[in-house]
């Protein structure tokens, strides 16, 4: 019977999960879908393939997809740290 692949074969063996978002508006909504969206990022097997938002939600995703754009995750993230800075140092309360 063949072996099965160890936890980190199997990781580097999968295709990317493909996840389209819709991200709601409103400004507290807005704010808590930064922790969400930074969770996402972390994750290597999934591919963020389409995004759409309203009102908080439409700018949280124009600030995510530039930010990949310009440098994959990593970037995405550091935009949507750039872009809620003036929220003060308080915001790590809402990311995690």
């Amino acid at each position: 019977m063949p072996e099965a692949p160890s936890n980190a074969m199997a990781k580097t063996d999968r295709n990317p999960i493909l996840i389209d978002l819709a991200l709601q508006g409103g400004g507290a909504h807005g704010a808590f879908t930064w922790g969400v969206l930074d969770r996402l990022l972390e994750e290597p097997r999934l591919q963020i393939e389409g995004i759409s938002g309203t009102s908080a939600g439409a700018m949280n995703a124009a600030v995510l997809m530039h930010g990949h754009t310009t440098g994959g995750p990593e970037g995405a993230k550091a935009a949507l740290e750039d872009w809620s800075a003036p929220l003060g140092p308080d915001r790590s309360r809402l990311v995690s």
